[in-house]
């Protein structure tokens, strides 16, 4: 929905004079102490910093009087469009407000959700440690009378590829006492990482059990920017594809037929409609059952970036400020937190 927005230009004037009576306090204008410079001169050096300030306390309190009065509930933050403000004008600007959808939340309780099997297997094991073996092989002059005749000659001598052996003195270089030791090390991440598939597809489970079985409109405004989300990561992927196919085959290069990029650009489109209903739903359960994010719980995860980056706490939470990246964590954060209560609920077999 869209609302127009009008201010007469008195309050304009006032909200003005307010702002340039705080810039002439501290304005730097050559041949002037900060305190004395002329109006004519502050609106000539300072009027677009002037207009920012006076855009910035109209348009929240402005917006704030549409969203109480007409009691919407908003999604987002409002596309804000044909602004018109100056200094003894009327203020005016059009605000398109997306809402949230109405809809009935069905028995989200007791989902029925089959868990992975998380078993570490042998040969799992040993591809690891083959992996390690290669990725520790040395390349050596090959030992033989041709080789040595072509370093005479003073041409490039010839190497071979050689495997160190799994054995207790490789685990002392890579900085463990045995094999059996590193053997243990990739068990066990190995099995973290079983761990973590295992509940991202349990997750998955409930959310397509939840958005089967809903049946509501979503705004196109969300959906357009989810689809524009995915596909930039798809590309991302792409690029990386790419970049590795590059480097094995120099030759061959890695591209999507014209097939696959519509396949990409429907799949996307599907996909995204469903993120953004699972959105909606895993808001509305956050609401019913109460589930919030505390401010203390936003400064420990904070704390917990910052001494992982090693910034400071104020340098993350800037960081975050800028483009709503702190709503968006607390909003990943609360989700995080319904996701475990449903899987509580659910019945795992």
């Amino acid at each position: 929905m869209t609302f127009e927005v009008k201010l007469p230009a008195e309050r304009v004037k006032d909200e003005f004079e307010k702002v340039y009576e705080g810039i002439k306090k501290v304005a730097s204008v050559p041949g002037y102490r900060a305190g004395k410079v002329p109006r004519d001169l502050l609106e000539q050096h300072y009027s677009k910093t002037a207009r920012e300030e006076v855009l910035k306390k109209l348009v929240p309190e402005t917006y704030g009087k549409i969203l109480e009065e007409h009691k919407i509930d908003p999604v987002g933050y409002p596309d804000i469009t044909d602004v018109k403000l100056g200094l003894n004008e009327e203020f005016s600007y059009k605000a398109s407000i997306e809402t949230k959808p109405e809809f009935s939340l069905k028995n989200y309780k007791g989902l029925k959700v089959k868990r992975k099997a998380k078993e570490v297997k042998e040969e799992d094991i040993q591809k690891n440690l083959k992996s390690l073996q290669e990725a520790h092989a040395q390349n050596v002059p090959k030992k033989d009378s041709e080789a040595s005749t072509l370093v005479n000659k003073g041409q490039d001598e010839e190497k071979e590829k050689v495997l160190p052996k799994l054995d207790d003195d490789f685990a002392k270089d890579m900085g463990f006492d045995t094999l059996d030791k590193v053997k243990e090390v990739i068990r066990q991440n190995l099995k973290a990482r079983l761990e973590q598939e295992s509940q991202a597809d349990m997750e998955m489970q409930v959310v397509n059990q939840m958005v089967d079985g809903a049946n509501f409109e979503v705004p196109d405004s969300l959906i357009d920017s989810e689809k524009n989300r995915l596909l930039k990561d798809a590309n991302m992927r792409i690029e990386y594809m790419q970049a590795m196919q590059k480097q094995q085959d120099p030759d061959k290069k890695f591209s999507l037929s014209d097939k696959d990029k519509v396949e990409l650009e429907e799949n996307t489109s599907r996909q995204a409609v469903r993120q953004v209903k699972a959105f909606f739903i895993l808001d509305k359960i956050a609401q019913a059952e109460k589930i919030y994010i505390k401010e203390e719980d936003l400064e420990k995860r904070i704390e917990e970036m910052a001494a992982q980056h090693k910034k400071t706490k104020e340098d993350v939470r800037k960081r975050l400020e800028k483009n709503h990246g702190l709503d968006e964590m607390a909003l990943n954060m609360r989700n995080a937190k319904v996701m475990q209560f449903l899987l509580k609920e659910a019945k795992i077999t």
